[in-house]
């Protein structure tokens, strides 16, 4: 069962996501979940390299101008972002507002913010589940790594 750990990021969020230690989560994936015009959740995966924490209150996102993904967030302004890794699970709701529609340095990039409105950390149950925890996250391999630009 998750629960509220406030409306801005913690220690160790800010800490993945503030830009400054992309090797060490290079190959993770960041999961973004919004809702489609059926009123459906609409999952995405981005990488580490097109999120970044601009203060604890506000993420930057970089994702495809043209994707359902970014004409969902561009219609409802709504999305929630899920860090999922080795013995932590959190999840992070908020009002999205576009800030360019084709970014400089990669045109085919929309740039996003994210205000954090609630964030969540989830873990299992130690009184039904003991010992339970969350053994590691979705990774993903790239032949070539693209440099930073949200």
């Amino acid at each position: 069962m998750s629960k509220v750990l406030g409306n801005s990021l913690n220690d160790d969020l800010s800490r993945r996501l503030n830009g400054e230690h992309l090797e060490k989560y290079a190959e993770k994936v960041i999961l973004l979940t919004t809702v489609d015009e059926q009123g459906r959740p609409h999952s995405a995966m981005l990488s580490y390299l097109e999120v970044v924490a601009s203060d604890d209150r506000n993420i930057r996102m970089a994702t495809y101008k043209d994707s359902s993904t970014t004409a969902n967030m561009r219609r409802n302004g709504k999305a929630t972002i899920s860090i999922i890794d080795e013995r932590v699970a959190y999840y992070i709701k908020g009002s999205v507002s576009e800030l360019s529609k084709e970014m400089v340095c990669a045109p085919q990039n929309s740039k996003l913010n994210l205000r954090i409105e609630e964030v969540r950390a989830d873990a299992a149950n130690g009184e039904f589940e003991p010992g339970a925890y969350v053994s590691s996250g979705v990774t993903y391999q790239t032949p070539n790594r693209a440099s930073q630009c949200v």
